[in-house]
Formats: structure tokens, sequence, C-alpha cells
């Protein structure tokens, strides 16, 4: 009894202290539970840029039925073709616009996305999140990244998101690169339907457009205007087809009349490039077998020929020189990297230790892969140099090397990147540019500056796929915003068919429009379609060549 009594007084006691204990401490209110603010809300699906009609129709077997599709609270699973996944495939990017309805408290945004490896299907590396009160004046979120390895075959699932937004919002936007096919089943916006979050600020304008990279610039390697010239094995005849004798590089050092005399330079830049498939099964590229050693010392052997290729550009160059008189010219030289394969378990030995290199990331793990394809592109780049300078070219400079590859293969491993930007470095410290020219919003074109590229040029794949001109906009308005160039496609159906024929104008037609016209570019060719143009009877044919050369200098279309 006097020991409670005592209890009591001395908590009375310590009560009425004011200065030593505080009043009670009232329990804090409890957390608003957060709730699916875009459950069955209307959106807007978008590309950036005008849809494609061939891959609008391609990506039409994966709709959005209901137009509530990515916010009806269904999920697929891990089966692509279940329903509730909208499939869209290449064109950049896709902007999924939310109306909320009304204003609330935005906290958390998620998308959940598939990844199937082999039936191509990728999860974004990144995705763009904004918010507005109004529909117009957006802030900027920080982006949500994948947490899953690109290398993950899967099926798998994953929600790639942000949280602790704490803005207000009625209208949310998503946006995601779209670099092969994208599956996504569900968009989710959680917060409260109350105003308690900050409201948002709008973003400041982003940087101004790139813009197509300048002719002759220091980033393109001094050069104006460049042309394919691949160099490979021909199981057909003539065997030595795809390869350059001094007379077949003619018509491209200079502009020659139907007579085949020279009146001015054409082709200042000269891409020697291997044509990919060997004799022996192998490729150059990403397909097929890997290529090992001995290939790549089989192209530096047709590249470092006396009749051929460089040796044959030499000489060409020099007869151009005296005859148009410029003593000073010199054909400016790009030479391509065959691609490192990932599953080449015994590329051969490349630094004299007597161990053959493996670039296998399946039996030797990523980092050993990583150092072992460093290893044989530092030895080719090495031998290229060597071979040049044994050389001892007079009439050409080389300023920069060509990744062959044209897309980065993140699925085949996760450090795709680390290796280009080394390569990137390497080349920079040996006094070389890199170039790209990715096929059709490859995996990889729009980040291609932070990977060490220094030029890239985006393949619009009009002259070879069923779609309409309008794609060649879409590749120009894409390659300004983002810096790149625009290659030049055409083949030789354009010396006999007119639709081809008009398809490759149509190339020429977009650069005075959109004015890639007068930045660096290059000429893709099937082998030798602008020497047959050159040398042909037909008015036609000889037009091709002609109008090449009027874009090259810049007065196509006056």
């Amino acid at each position: 009894m006097l020991k409670r009594t005592l209890l009591s007084l001395l908590a009375a006691a310590l009560i009425g202290s004011a200065g030593t204990i505080g009043p009670v401490q009232a329990k804090s209110a409890p957390e608003p539970e957060l709730v699916n603010l875009s459950l069955g809300k209307s959106y807007t699906l978008e590309t950036p840029y005008q849809l494609d009609s061939l891959f609008g129709k391609t990506e039409s077997a994966h709709p959005d039925d209901t137009g509530r599709q990515l916010t009806d609270g269904e999920y697929g699973g891990t089966t692509f073709s279940n329903p509730a996944y909208v499939g869209r495939i290449w064109q950049g990017s896709r902007i999924v616009t939310i109306d909320l309805e009304n204003p609330a408290t935005v906290e958390d945004i998620y998308v959940n996305f598939l990844q199937d490896n082999p039936n191509g299907i990728f999860f974004p590396l990144k995705v763009h999140f904004s918010v507005s009160l109004d529909g117009r004046k957006w802030e900027k979120l920080k982006d949500g990244r994948s947490a899953l390895p690109t290398t993950l075959k899967g099926p798998a699932t994953q929600k790639i998101g942000i949280s602790g937004i704490h803005k207000q919002a009625r209208y949310v936007k998503v946006e995601f690169p779209v670099q092969s096919w994208v599956f996504l089943d569900e968009i989710e916006v959680l917060g409260t339907p109350d105003l308690s979050g900050k409201k948002p600020h709008p973003s400041p304008a982003g940087p101004k457009q790139a813009g197509y990279p300048k002719k002759g610039s220091k980033q393109a390697g001094g050069i104006n205007s460049q042309v394919l010239l691949y160099t490979g094995e021909w199981q057909y005849e003539p065997a030595d087809w795809i390869s350059f004798t001094k007379e077949d590089l003619k018509p491209y050092v200079a502009y020659v009349d139907e007579n085949m005399n020279r009146k001015d330079f054409m082709f200042d830049g000269f891409l020697f490039l291997q044509y990919g498939p060997l004799l022996n099964g192998a490729n150059y590229g990403a397909s097929a077998l890997p290529t090992d050693k001995e290939d790549w010392e089989l192209t530096l052997g047709r590249l470092f020929r006396d009749q051929y290729e460089l040796g044959a550009l030499e000489e060409a160059v020099q007869e151009a020189k005296a005859d148009l008189k410029n003593r000073k010219y010199k054909a400016k030289v790009v030479i391509s990297i065959p691609y490192p394969r990932t599953d080449q378990s015994d590329f051969g030995d490349v630094d004299g230790d007597g161990i053959s290199e493996n670039m296998n990331v399946q039996e030797v793990g990523e980092e050993a892969a990583l150092q072992s394809r460093k290893k044989v592109v530092k030895w080719y780049v090495d031998e290229v140099y060597k071979r040049w300078n044994e050389a001892g070219y007079q009439n050409m400079e080389l300023v920069g090397f060509y990744w062959y590859n044209e897309f980065l293969s993140r699925q085949t491993t996760v450090n795709e990147d680390r290796l280009l930007q080394w390569v990137a470095d390497y080349v920079h410290k040996k006094g070389a540019k890199l170039q790209w020219i990715p096929y059709y919003f490859a995996r990889g074109w729009d980040d291609w500056k932070a990977n060490g590229f220094d030029t890239a040029l985006m393949q619009p794949n009009y002259s070879f796929h069923n779609t309409t001109v309008d794609r060649l906009d879409t590749i120009a308005q894409a390659a300004y915003d983002n810096g790149l160039g625009v290659e030049m496609e055409l083949s030789d159906a354009v010396l006999t068919d007119l639709a081809a024929r008009n398809k490759y104008y149509a190339y020429l037609d977009k650069g005075v429009e959109h004015g890639y016209m007068n930045s660096f570019t290059a000429f893709y060719q099937q082998v030798k379609t602008l020497k047959k143009a050159a040398e042909s009877a037909d008015p036609a044919a000889r037009e091709v060549y002609d109008k090449t050369y009027q874009f090259i200098k810049g007065t196509y279309g006056q």
C-alpha cells in the first residue's frame, strides 16, 4: 500500500514539473491508405512520331482492345499472348498519358513489363514519368530503372517505377523506349484522393534539339559524305565480286561523265566493312557461327592488298588527284571492327600468352568475357595501325573505326555498354573516331553518345520494307532530335525498277526537305550499285549516279 502511494505521488510531481517532463504525446495519425488512382481511368497511347504503316500493322496483333487494358487491374502473367498484354514494336518509344479525372496526390507510379528474350521482348532500361494538373505544364520526375539484368531469358515480369512522389496531379505521363518488342499489361498510379501533396512545378524546357552531324566536323573525322564498301568471300561467280579494284573505285573517288572522264571529287569518306557471311559458316556479325582470329586475319588480309580495297583506293585517289590537279587531297578511311561475340569460346591467342581468348559469357562469366573481348578488339585495332603504317599510304588517312554490329546486344551480355565505352576510349587514344550505323530504331540508338560513338547515322530501311514514305519523315525527325544523321540506302533494283528508283529518290527529296542533305551522310549500296549506274547506257540508271553526286554537293533539287 505504501509503495503504491509513493509511486502515485512521484508520478504527480513529475507531471507537474513543466521544465522537466513535457506533456504526454498524442498518437500520430495513421498514414492514409494508398489507392490505385488510375484504376479504370482513360488514357492515350501514342508514338512520338507518326505511326509506321508496316510496324503499326505488326503490333496490331497485340492491341489495346478496350482502351482500358493498361488500367483495368488485369495482369497477363508470363505469357505474351495473354490478351491482358499490349504489345508495341520499335518506332522509338511510347507515351501513355492517363487522366485521373480529378486532382489527387500521387505517391507512387509503377508499370508492369514482360521480358521474354527468345521472343524478342525486352524490359526497357528506364521509364520517364511526369505529372501535371492541367495536361499542358508538366513536371518531369526521376526515371524508373529496370532492376533485372538485360540477359534474363525469362519469361519474367517486373514493375518499373518510382515512389515517394507526393505531388498533386490530374494527369500522369509515362514514356518508355521501344527497341524491339515491349509488352506491358498494367500501369498503377498510387496515391490519395486529397490534395495534401505539393503542387507540381513545370520543368524547364529541355535542351535544344541536337541536330544532324555537320559535314566535315571533327566528330565525323572531317568527312562530308561517305560510301560503304563491303569486302568478303563470295560463293558465286565472279568469286572476287565483293572487292574493289582501282577501276571499280574510280567513279566513287571522282564524279565521272558518261565517258568516264573525271570532272570533280565525289565521296571523300570510304568505309571498308566486312561482308558478313564466310564460306566456313561463320559471320562477322551477330548471326550464324561466331568468327575467330583466323577469320579476322582473313579480313585484314583482304583490306591491305595492293590491287584491291585499300591498295586500289590509294591508286584511284592518286590518279584522281593528277586529273583534277589537286595535290593536297587525301581520302578519309574508316575501317570496321568485326563483332566480338559472347558465344565464342576459342577465338585464338591475341596477346602471346599461349591461351586462346574465351569470350563466352556462359562459360567464363561476365567479367572475364569482357576482358577477353577487350583484348580481341585491341589486337585488331593495333593490327590495323601496324599494317597501315607498313603500307605507307600517301593519298589516304585513317580517320576512324566503325562498330560492325547494328544494335547493342544487351540481351547476350550485361557489359555491352562497358565494352563500347572502352573501345571508344581506346580508338580515341589512337587519334581516331568511332562511328556507328544502327538499323531502324535499334537497341541503343537513342543513347549512342553515352557509349562513346562520335557519330551515328540511323538506317531508315525504307528501301527494303513495304511501308510508306513517311517512314523517312519519322527517321529524319528522330535523328535530328537525337543528334544522329540519316543513312542513304539503295540496291541494284534502282537500275531497272522505277518503284525502287523512286524510293531512293525519296531519300534525296526528304534530305532537302528536312535538311540532312547538308549534314554528314553515308551511302549504303548493294556492293557496286553506283559504279553500275555511272557506267550504264540507260539514262534512267545513269541519272541515279548524277543525282547522288548533286546530293553530295548540296545542289540536288536546285
